[in-house]
């Protein structure tokens, strides 16, 4: 998951418009640029109908929850943490574990009985090659402790560490724009704490004042678990930049106030990649009627992403698999998403891939992502914004959580995941969610058992995402609500008139 704060995302989500809507996004002419480069073209998006004579409807297609098993779920997630493994010990795309994962995938989804076809595409893949170090005065930091981030180029720089915007407990947003970092020696590493605005907007702002390197601090990450946030698009950036944990901001901050240097080598580079999501269908009566499900399939560089977003992918196959037979009146159709994690490349390519009128075809998108943590809370998506009938499917998903014995828990996550691409198109959306690595409030944790002050997922984006600790009923209970809402909706759309 992209989580939905300045720390982790890059551009600010109004900058990402769907093309035909507005205007193409920098990332989706990146996109155009690297396919053409590579003589790669995109395969066409999938039809919105099916080839053959559209069936008559069946029996109502709504699972019961009986259907929804944890034991399906975690064999899912289990053969997606074996591939993880034994590949690249990731998902990531770019990596053979991505390319492993899609395989895993259309082998399901054609056991049950679904049609699946590949949405192609070229990607910018990053890569860390290991060696990063970050060296303040008798200290040298490495991996864990100091991590490129996604898409900023490699480099060695030494010289003067200046912190900026630093002085008080909450950020001013000095770090967000090139005046805020005053007159920069020359050869400065900049220091910036999370702010206001993206990591890419103060790379950018910092590359203008003339910063040679950027560390942006995360105080609050302990040794050896430090995250690192996508720029989104590697066009424009020309410094090395990395993120830093507690220790090393410490030892930063102590630097800069005695008008010491530091040394900050990274070693990463960033290459076109050609990659696919998987889109399967299982076909309506009423072909020009689709409900549409998604999840990512990809997981950062950083670990194997079993609850992120595995247990998406798990929930999605775990529906494919109970409705495997039915014949409903819309189309359902559902897509695993690559490279999520680097900015929302695949779904924004996919819809981006459809006509005006396979648009209109798709009635709601429903988003699941991140279904399984082990402190979590079954929340569904309520997003500011959202286009008409969002509200409805929001409801809908709340009550089913509640008559499976859940209490749902509404929450904005500021277009962090693979819904935004269908939200800024106009199509309604929704989604579940059991959290990431915030810290669960006091009604989040009297509403689902959960410990108040602690993560959802302390090991989200980590090493440690590798499947062993989850929480595989709050799994079922989402996975279950999905699928009810899903087969509901599926069966008469007219639900999503607000």
């Amino acid at each position: 998951m992209m989580k939905p704060s300045p720390d982790f995302l890059a551009v600010t989500r109004s900058e990402r418009t769907i093309a035909g809507a507005s205007r193409l996004t920098p990332v989706a002419a990146l996109l155009v640029a690297v396919t053409l480069l590579a003589a790669c073209a995109s395969t066409p998006a999938p039809t919105v109908g099916p080839t053959s004579p559209a069936p008559t409807a069946s029996a109502p297609t709504s699972p019961p929850a009986t259907q929804i098993t944890e034991e399906g779920l975690r064999d899912r997630l289990d053969a997606l943490a074996a591939l993880s493994t034994k590949a690249d010990g990731f998902r990531a795309v770019g990596s053979t574990g991505y390319d492993a994962a899609a395989d895993l995938v259309i082998s399901d989804l054609q056991a049950s009985g679904w049609q699946v076809q590949e949405d192609a595409f070229t990607t910018p893949a990053f890569f860390d090659d290991g060696g990063s170090r970050l060296e303040v005065a008798e200290q040298a930091f490495q991996a864990g402790d100091v991590a490129p981030l996604i898409f900023a180029p490699g480099g060695e720089v030494t010289g003067p560490v200046v912190a900026i915007d630093w002085e008080t407990p909450e950020s001013t947003g000095a770090g967000c724009s090139a005046a805020g970092y005053g007159g920069l020696p020359e050869g400065a590493i900049v220091l910036v704490p999370p702010g206001v605005c993206f990591r890419r907007d103060q790379v950018v702002a910092a590359q203008a004042a003339g910063a040679a390197a950027f560390v942006a601090g995360y105080p609050a990450a302990a040794a050896g678990s430090v995250l690192r946030p996508t720029l989104v698009d590697p066009d424009g950036l020309t410094i090395p930049a990395a993120g830093a944990s507690g220790p090393a901001v410490a030892a930063l901050i102590d630097v800069a106030a005695k008008g010491g240097d530091a040394t900050l080598v990274t070693d990463a580079r960033t290459v076109p990649s050609p990659t696919r999501s998987i889109i399967a269908e299982l076909p309506g009566s009423e072909p020009d009627s689709v409900i549409m499900l998604g999840a990512h399939l990809d997981s950062v560089i950083d670990g194997p992403g079993v609850n992120d977003n595995g247990s998406g992918v798990a929930a999605l196959l775990e529906i494919a698999r109970s409705l495997g037979g039915a014949t409903p009146r819309s189309t359902i159709r559902l897509g695993f998403w690559g490279a999520e994690e680097v900015g929302l490349h695949g779904s924004f390519h996919y819809f981006e891939g459809l006509s005006a009128e396979e648009r209109e075809a798709i009635r709601v998108y429903l988003n699941a992502d991140m279904v399984a943590s082990p402190n979590g809370y079954a929340a569904v998506y309520n997003e500011s914004g959202a286009p008409a009938g969002s509200a409805t499917v929001r409801d809908l998903l709340a009550a089913a959580i509640e008559r499976a014995g859940g209490t749902p828990q509404i929450l904005e996550l500021g277009g962090g995941s693979d819904h935004l691409a269908f939200q800024q198109g106009g199509i309604p959306i929704g989604g579940v969610f059991s959290g990431a690595n915030e810290t669960v409030s006091p009604q989040q944790a009297t509403a689902s058992g959960s410990k108040a002050g602690a993560p959802a997922d302390p090991c989200y984006h980590m090493a440690c995402d590798d499947g062993s600790d989850l929480d595989l009923g709050l799994a079922r209970m989402l996975t279950s609500a999905l699928a009810e809402v899903a087969g509901d909706l599926a069966n008469e759309p007219t639900l999503l008139e607000d």
